[in-house]
């Protein structure tokens, strides 16, 4: 009996010094700090009591309000919640959720599979006449015996003479028409992706009765390929600025080239052609600008507006085309006037004509070296040739014989015909490549005339006048080509 009175459990608002019960928490607070006022570290002990207890009775968290005490259990507060913790055991479950899947996808798509083939059979001559419809219809998928079906399988309605039988045309089941659901032939025709036939060719019938179980697996397929083909606005928008980004560098890089060459003062492009490609980069820039735009504004004025990633994507696909403008459709260069475009011709033509008067000079400085070194018998053999007089030079026999007797001259002149057929055509990319092939091709003439003269006069030793004539002529032959 002593043993239970001393394990005697008090409840209620008890004073942890005196044990009196004070009834109320306002009551055993005020007693406590009026009779046991000494004892500071139990009062501030028992006052983190009392606040837990009353947060916990209000059904509050318990956050403490003392600092101190948030201190001192800091470090072990921060050390149990940010503990390490170690990777367990896993298992991979990707082999039963594909099983499960595959064996859920059978068992939807094999139904279906029979509905689209049913359905295509029914759709296929389906007669016009009633009664040859219907047997049609009973020749394509069996119905079942209505004595065998006293009620409606999804109502349990049983039949009489205002609740009658009807048929699904795809299954063969049996429904009231209440219960019945009813498919058009245009969008039996979508499902089956067959094209839609004249109002004159169709039947009188415009609808198949269904039952719900058939009509719900049509109509997921459907669903699935609308969402296939569905796409949205922001896509549309985004495919069309492609296209209009990928015709714009594709003008963009033929348009620098003709820049370039007209106002370097060469006669590879024409200066209307350029411009005119010049316009339809600012057209092309102008629709870039429009689409974007709208792009940026796509369905702030509705309901919903776009938020988050949408929102970002919509206003990155904007920046991304303002750049792309601002850096290359509108830093176009400018293209010369007709009158800068004959300057900078005749500007051409003057420096290639110096650069054939400084090839005249050098190769004339130098026969006049080697002319110079020869001995005075090759000199008198010299002066005796019939083809050589003095004050005159020597002569060629025939310069024209020679060019048409020059293969490479010939190629350049075919070739030159190729690039300009090309230019009327507008095929700027076989001009670039026949411009290439003309420039390798001037590059063997030089050469090639070069060695002729080297050997000639490391032979022969002949005249500088003689030598100059002869150079005068190759270049003038590449000048012409040039031009």
């Amino acid at each position: 009996m002593a043993e239970s009175e001393d394990t005697q459990v008090l409840e209620g608002f008890i004073c942890p010094i005196c044990k009196s019960d004070l009834g109320t928490a306002v009551s055993l607070l005020s007693h406590f700090q009026d009779e046991h006022s000494e004892e500071q570290d139990l009062i501030k002990t028992f006052k983190d009591l009392l606040d837990k207890a009353k947060k916990k009775i209000l059904k509050q968290e318990s956050v403490p309000d003392s600092t101190s005490s948030l201190k001192r259990g800091q470090s072990s507060v921060v050390e149990y919640f940010y503990e390490p913790q170690e990777l367990g055991t896993t298992v991979s479950h990707k082999t039963f959720f594909c099983s499960v899947r595959e064996e859920r996808l059978q068992k939807l798509a094999v139904p279906t599979n029979q509905l689209i083939i049913r359905l295509e059979k029914l759709l296929d001559k389906m007669p016009s006449d009633p009664v040859k419809r219907k047997a049609h219809e009973q020749a394509i998928v069996p119905w079942i015996d209505g004595d065998a079906v006293p009620r409606c399988p999804n109502c349990a309605g049983s039949f009489h003479l205002t609740r009658r039988q009807h048929h699904c045309r795809t299954c063969g089941g049996i429904m009231c028409n209440d219960c019945s659901h009813f498919m058009t032939l245009n969008t039996a025709r979508r499902i089956i992706d067959k094209p839609m036939e004249d109002e004159k060719s169709q039947v009188n019938v415009d609808q198949l009765r269904l039952c719900i179980h058939c009509i719900s697996l049509l109509e997921v397929r459907e669903e699935k390929r609308v969402a296939k083909n569905f796409k949205p606005i922001i896509s549309q928008f985004y495919e069309r600025l492609a296209s209009y980004r990928e015709q714009a560098d594709h003008l963009y890089t033929q348009y620098m080239k003709m820049s370039s060459s007209l106002n370097a003062g060469e006669s590879v492009y024409n200066l209307q052609e350029a411009q005119i490609v010049k316009v339809k980069l600012l057209k092309l820039a102008e629709n870039i600008d429009t689409l974007s735009s709208k792009i940026a504004v796509l369905g702030k004025d509705t309901e919903n507006p776009p938020q988050g990633q949408a929102f970002r994507l919509q206003t990155m696909i904007r920046s991304a085309f303002a750049t792309y403008l601002r850096n290359k459709l509108l830093t176009l260069p400018l293209l010369p006037t007709e009158e800068q475009f004959e300057r900078a011709q005749n500007k051409r033509r003057e420096e290639i004509t110096a650069r054939i008067q400084e090839e005249k000079l050098r190769h004339a400085k130098l026969n006049h070296v080697v002319s110079s070194s020869k001995s005075g018998p090759s000199q008198q053999k010299v002066t005796n040739d019939p083809a050589v007089s003095l004050g005159q030079g020597w002569v060629p026999e025939s310069k024209k014989v020679n060019e048409a007797d020059d293969p490479l001259i010939e190629q350049m002149n075919i070739i030159r015909s190729y690039i300009k057929e090309a230019k009327m055509a507008h095929r700027y990319d076989e001009v670039k490549s026949l411009e290439e092939n003309l420039h390798e091709l001037k590059k063997e003439f030089w050469k090639k005339h070069e060695d002729q003269e080297y050997v000639a006069n490391s032979k022969s030793g002949e005249s500088s006048e003689a030598a100059s004539i002869s150079s005068n002529d190759a270049h003038a032959d590449a000048a012409s080509l040039d031009n």
